[in-house]
Parts: structure tokens; C-alpha cells; sequence
């Protein structure tokens, strides 16, 4: 005969449950905690990306204004050439700024002005031509190059025109502006001697 089940057992399908009760909740804590750690993952990459994106949205800018500084630098020192402005030249270059033309080693403030005002008081019309060809913008330092031509203009004789190539290295100062830090310049058709 068969032995009917004792009052002080639950049946069989109850314990069973009960001894899976923990795992089951021992696997949906692991379960949730992962998905959990999943999210958490997903919006870190998420706010990783947007400071990336944030990141070189801002280099864009400030290579745009460090390009658009070089141009303004550059239209200035053509406007003070023309005018024969060596003071105006001058005030483009940082107080440590330095040129280097062909002739010389280097000259540094306040020779700069000296040097551009001695080419100036020989007379004639001064005009001077540019043709960037690159800009390389690297911090707060840039680096611009390319051809020009110089020309002299006196009366009763051919213009004077001087070719060659240039470099110059920019700098952001600390109150944000850009000067010229460094400036060289060689000759392909040197000046006439005098």
C-alpha cells in the first residue's frame, strides 16, 4: 500500500521550488546587474564620443582662428610695407620677434623698425606682393610660407623687383593676440646693389 505523505513534509514540487528559489534569484540578480553594468558601459562610451566630438569641434575653431590671424598678420605687414610704415611692421612681431633677411644673421626688436626704415629712405614706391602657399597651425604656434615680390618704384627709372620665398612663425601671446615670432625671407631675384 502506498504511504501517504507525512504532514511535517511539504510535497515534492514545493521543496524544489524552494531549493531553486535562490538561484533563480541569485541568476536574475546577476542577469540585471549586468544589463546594468551594460548601460552604464553604453553611456560612457556615449559621453566619451561627445567629448571627442566637443573636442575637435574646438580644434576646428581654433584652427580657423589661428588661419584667420595669419591672414590678418599678413594683410597688416603688406599694408605697413606699402606705406612704408616701418614702425607698423614692427609692432606685428612679439617683444621677443626676430627677422632674418638674407644679409643679416638676425635682428630683433627694436631693429626691426631700424632695418624696414632704411630700405624705406632710399626712396621710391614700395609694394610688396604675397602668395601664401600653407599654413600649419600647431597649438598656439603657427608656421606660414610661400613666395612674394617686392618692388621699388622711383621716378625716371624701371621698377626694382625683388622675388623670393618666406617663413613665418607665429605665436599666440598671452592676452590673445597672434605677432610674428619669427620671419625669414631669402632672395630668388636679389635687389640690385646700390
Amino acid at each position: 500500500p502506498a504511504v501517504p505523505p507525512s504532514p511535517a513534509l511539504p510535497p515534492k514540487e514545493v521543496v524544489m521550488f524552494r531549493v531553486r528559489t535562490p538561484w533563480l534569484l541569485l541568476a536574475a540578480a546577476v542577469l540585471v546587474t549586468g544589463c546594468a553594468q551594460q548601460d552604464a558601459t553604453t553611456v560612457e562610451k556615449a559621453e566619451v564620443a561627445e567629448k571627442a566630438k566637443q573636442a575637435a569641434e574646438m580644434k576646428q575653431e581654433h584652427m580657423k582662428e589661428a588661419e584667420a590671424a595669419v591672414e590678418e598678420i599678413e594683410a597688416a605687414f603688406i599694408a605697413a610695407y606699402n606705406a612704408e610704415d616701418g614702425e607698423g611692421i614692427a609692432a606685428l612681431f612679439a617683444p621677443d620677434g626676430s627677422i632674418a633677411p638674407p644679409e643679416l644673421m638676425s635682428l630683433e626688436q627694436p631693429a626691426i623698425a631700424d632695418y624696414y626704415n632704411a630700405q624705406f629712405a632710399s626712396g621710391g614706391d614700395f609694394t610688396l606682393e604675397v602668395e601664401r602657399e600653407e599654413v600649419i597651425v600647431a597649438g598656439k604656434t603657427t608656421v606660414a610660407w610661400g613666395g612674394y615680390a617686392a618692388s621699388v618704384l622711383t621716378e625716371g627709372a624701371d621698377p626694382i623687383v625683388t622675388t623670393g620665398r618666406y617663413g613665418v612663425v607665429s605665436k599666440l601671446q598671452e592676452d590673445g593676440s597672434w605677432k610674428i615670432y619669427r620671419h625669414m625671407f631669402n632672395y630668388i631675384t636679389p635687389p640690385p646693389e646700390m
